[in-house]
């Protein structure tokens, strides 16, 4: 399985595109060149052969391995966060009939999916997702053929919108998860973990809570109507009763 490596801390951030653009093309950056540093690694002779088990670390920001430039952008980013919800440029946040014309409309069994899966997947029958229409799914994280390391399935759930839940198996060899420490202003089930919530002038908001417990983390993002308070409720609801 091809190895990879995710800073998790960043999904909130780049899943929705902030006023401060500049701030947001210097956090690019920086991924797109620790993203190429992973892939030569990967490349290089015997990393395959390293079967270290995969990491979720939570790093003060004041130790990520990152220019001053790119922590300045991100203390510029948590400290919007948590003053509440951010206001994103207009189409920043698709519409419903957007999402649902770009998701994918494929579905499989359990018993598919636990022979794909390095772990079974998330049981979600004690959350209002359980009852939740299905829209789809798809791999996610590191393939290998018809196996991937993760999972992501979208759900449209009355009052809230359409709801992605992703899980990841950080434990997958050559798997790395950092999240700002700064960054956790929340918690799920006394766990830290990340909320953000946008809006934008047209009634759209998206909410996104991630955090990891056991061997994976997870991500469930909310885009709907701009009730981002009620998205964040529930999304702490579904959160907070996941069993694995």
């Amino acid at each position: 399985m091809k190895k990879i490596s995710i800073a998790l801390a960043l999904l909130a951030s780049l899943s929705s595109v902030h006023a401060n653009a500049e701030s947001g093309d210097a956090i690019g950056q920086w991924l797109h060149e620790r993203a190429m540093r992973a892939a030569l690694n990967d490349d290089l002779p015997g990393a395959r052969q390293n079967g270290e088990e995969g990491t979720y670390r939570i790093v003060p920001l004041a130790e990520l391995d990152a220019p001053d430039t790119v922590k300045s952008a991100f203390r510029t980013q948590i400290a919007r966060s948590r003053a509440g919800a951010v206001r994103v440029p207009v189409g920043a946040i698709p519409s419903q009939a957007e999402l649902l014309a770009a998701l994918p409309k494929v579905q499989r069994p359990d018993s598919v999916l636990r022979q794909r899966l390095p772990s079974p997947p998330s049981n979600l029958q004690g959350t209002v997702l359980g009852v939740a229409e299905v829209i789809g799914m798809e791999p996610s994280g590191a393939l290998d053929g018809v196996k991937s390391s993760g999972l992501t399935r979208f759900y449209r759930l009355t009052d809230v919108g359409i709801v992605a839940f992703n899980e990841e198996n950080f434990r997958i060899p050559g798997t790395t998860i950092e999240v700002i420490a700064e960054a956790q202003n929340t918690a799920v089930n006394g766990l830290p973990a990340q909320i953000d919530m946008n809006v934008d002038g047209q009634g759209r908001g998206r909410v996104v809570l991630s955090w990891a417990a056991g061997d994976k983390a997870y991500t469930l993002t909310a885009t709907g109507d701009s009730d981002v308070e009620g998205k964040a409720r529930v999304l702490q609801g579904i959160a907070a009763a996941i069993t694995d």
